[in-house]
């Protein structure tokens, strides 16, 4: 548990800014995903804009095994 706590300390500390994302694709689907600045990357994020908060979207990038 003190890992998890410790790599989302870690996660908050390195996301400098990030973006709302949506539009809607060719086969008329509406695709949102949140694009994250990071220190050393950038990431996009798949999930729902409905509510983005910063521990939101750590819990969906721990989720998605996005950040290593």
């Amino acid at each position: 548990m003190d890992n998890l706590k410790a790599l989302k300390k870690q996660l908050k500390e390195d996301i400098i800014t990030y973006d709302c994302i949506d539009y809607v694709d060719e086969d008329g689907k509406i695709i949102e995903y949140v694009e994250v600045t990071m220190v050393d990357k950038i990431i996009d994020v798949p999930m729902s804009l409905k509510e983005v908060n910063i521990g939101l979207l750590v819990n969906r990038i721990i989720e998605l095994g996005l950040y290593k």
